[in-house]
C-alpha cells in the first residue's frame, strides 16, 4: 500500500463515518486510487502529457512575482526565469529533468 492508496482509504473511512459526503469524496477517491496504481514512469508520462502544465506554470509565475515584489529578483531576472521555464517545458521530458 502506498501513500495514494492510504489517502483513498482515508476518504472512504471518512465517508463511512459521515465526516464527509460521498459526493465530495468520490473525485478524490478516484484520483488517489488511480495515482496509487501508477508507476514512476507513469508519473513522467502524466506530466509530459501537459495535463499539469498550466498548474506548474501558475506556481512558477506566483513564485517569480513574489520574488520580484520582495526585491530578491528584478524584473529582467523574473522575465529570464519565466522564459527559461517555458523553454524547458518545450525542450525536455519530465524523466530527463528529474533524473538528469
Amino acid at each position: 500500500m502506498n501513500g495514494f492508496t492510504i489517502m483513498a482509504e482515508s476518504y472512504r473511512k471518512a465517508v463511512d463515518q459521515n465526516q464527509i459526503s460521498r459526493e465530495e469524496a468520490e473525485p478524490k477517491i478516484r484520483a488517489y486510487d488511480f495515482l496509487g496504481s501508477c508507476s514512476g514512469d507513469d508519473f513522467y508520462t502524466l506530466f509530459d502529457s501537459s495535463a499539469f502544465n498550466e498548474i506548474a506554470k501558475s506556481y512558477m509565475r506566483l513564485a517569480v512575482r513574489e520574488l520580484v515584489e520582495d526585491g530578491t529578483l528584478d524584473e529582467d531576472q523574473g522575465t529570464a526565469v519565466r522564459n527559461r521555464f517555458a523553454f524547458l517545458f518545450d525542450e525536455k521530458q519530465a524523466k530527463e529533468v528529474c533524473e538528469g
